[in-house]
């Protein structure tokens, strides 16, 4: 039997060579009807859809396996908030800053927020309390690469809940919404600190209607 390492290498000489024949394949049988065709060196769309399709098929791939190990559902989502804590413990460069976003608001988010107002969020929340604004993906797959790796909020399928309780299920600290939805909590991309709206003071003072 291999070792770690030996299985980590062979994994990765076959993810380069899966990687490359994606890449040509969409070259051969649908680059050439694309209008992104003639700018797609600069683009970069065939390298990012493989890279895509390739880590879609590694993490569906893992399910089955946790499937065919009787693993239930519960501890699947116990798994993938793991994977998120983790990950992003290990990819923030320094605890000592707190990322806020502000957000322009471009479709109405009943009842909640409507269109033209901002939002100011402050991603990754450590704690939550009962009554908060969360911003969640629509939907939270098991590893959740694009949720974790991506940068810019306007990308993510997100839609704002209202916290009905907190408590911990397996080890891991889940929330509640007002709809019935229970999901971990490093599944929140943020906690919404302040609604802006057009009729408020600061909407005018930092001209907001000019953006």
């Amino acid at each position: 039997m291999a070792g770690i390492s030996d299985n980590l290498e062979e994994f990765r000489k076959l993810s380069q060579i899966q990687y490359k024949d994606l890449i040509e394949s969409l070259e051969e049988k649908y680059c050439w009807k694309c209008p992104m065709r003639t700018n797609s060196s600069e683009a970069f769309c065939r390298e990012v859809d493989s890279w895509i399709r390739l880590t879609n098929a590694f993490e569906m791939g893992v399910k089955d396996h946790l499937k065919e190990m009787m693993i239930p559902t519960d501890c699947l989502e116990v798994l993938g908030a793991k994977l998120l804590e983790k990950r992003m413990r290990t990819e923030h460069i320094s605890p000592k800053f707190q990322k806020l976003v502000f957000i322009k608001i471009e479709e109405d988010l009943s009842p909640y927020v409507d269109k033209g107002n901002f939002i100011i969020v402050k991603e990754n929340p450590k704690t939550l309390n009962k009554g908060d604004l969360v911003l969640l993906p629509r939907s939270c797959p098991l590893s959740t690469f694009w949720f974790s790796k991506i940068s810019f909020i306007e990308k993510l399928p997100l839609k704002i809940f209202t916290i009905d309780k907190i408590f911990h299920k397996v080890g891991v600290k889940y929330i509640k919404t007002k709809e019935g939805l229970e999901i971990p909590l490093e599944y929140v991309y943020g906690v919404i600190i302040k609604i802006i709206e057009e009729n408020d003071a600061i909407f005018s003072d930092l001209h907001l209607q000019d953006l």
